[in-house]
C-alpha cells in the first residue's frame, strides 16, 4: 500500500507518515470584492481563485517499537522551522510536497504546499515517561495558484476605472491614499475631474477614479 509522503521541495529530503489518514478535508474558494461607487448596492468583481488548504489528521504509534514517537511527529515539526539544514537562520519555511497513490493535480495530488499548521497530542506514554503514541493535526496551505487563476489575480498596483462618493472632510490626498495608499497620486484624481483647487471638496460629489496599470 502506498503512503503518503512528504517531501521537502529545497532539499529533495523526503520521508513517509507511518499511517495513511483516514480522510483529509480540502477547501477552496473564489475571492470577491465590492467595487466602490455611488451605486446604493455595488457591485461584486471575481478577482481570481484562491489558495487551497489541505487538512488531516495523522496518527503515530511506537508502542511496540518501545521508541520515542517524538522522533518521527518531529520530521512534521520541522517543516515549520525557518532553518537551514546547517543549522543556520532561513527566511522561511521550506516548500513541500505531497504525493499520495497516482499522482492526478486534478484529484489533488500531488500537492505543492507549505505546512501552515501543526497541532500534535500525546496520547500513551510508557513507564518512563516517553510518549510512544499521538495525534497529529496538521494544516498545508498551497504554494502556487494555478497558472490559469494567476492570469486572473490583479497585478500590485493595477486598478480598475470605478466612481467614488465624497465624504464630509476628504480631500484628494486623503482619497488617494485610501484607494491607492499613495497620497501622492491625488493629482490623478484632480487631473481626471478637472478640479483646481484640490482642496475644496463637497460632501456627496461623484468623482472618477481612473484606472492605473
Amino acid at each position: 500500500m502506498n503512503k503518503l509522503k512528504i517531501t521537502n521541495l529545497d532539499n529533495s529530503q523526503s520521508f513517509e507518515v507511518l499511517f495513511n489518514p483516514t480522510e483529509y478535508t480540502f477547501e477552496d474558494a473564489s475571492k470577491w470584492e465590492d467595487q466602490k461607487g455611488n451605486r446604493r448596492r455595488p457591485e461584486l468583481q471575481y478577482t481570481g481563485g484562491d489558495r487551497k488548504r489541505l487538512s488531516m489528521e495523522l496518527f503515530y504509534d511506537t508502542y511496540e517499537q518501545k521508541e520515542d514517537v517524538r522522533l518521527y511527529t518531529g520530521k512534521l515539526s520541522k517543516l515549520l522551522a525557518v532553518t537551514t539544514d546547517d543549522g543556520n537562520v532561513g527566511t522561511r519555511p521550506p516548500k513541500l510536497e505531497l504525493s499520495w497513490g497516482i499522482a492526478n493535480k486534478d484529484l489533488g495530488f500531488p500537492f505543492k504546499c507549505v505546512l501552515e499548521s501543526l497541532k500534535q497530542q500525546f496520547t500513551l506514554f510508557d513507564s518512563n515517561g516517553t510518549p510512544v503514541r499521538a495525534k497529529v493535526s496538521v494544516a498545508f496551505k498551497e504554494f502556487e495558484l494555478p497558472k490559469e487563476e494567476q492570469q486572473k489575480e490583479p497585478r500590485r498596483g493595477s486598478y480598475p476605472e470605478q466612481t467614488y462618493t465624497v465624504r464630509e472632510g476628504e480631500t484628494l490626498s486623503s482619497i488617494a491614499a485610501g484607494l491607492w495608499k499613495d497620497p501622492l497620486k491625488w493629482r490623478l484624481l484632480a487631473e481626471a475631474n478637472k478640479i483646481r483647487n484640490p482642496r475644496i471638496l463637497k460632501a456627496g460629489q461623484s468623482l472618477l477614479v481612473p484606472a492605473i496599470e
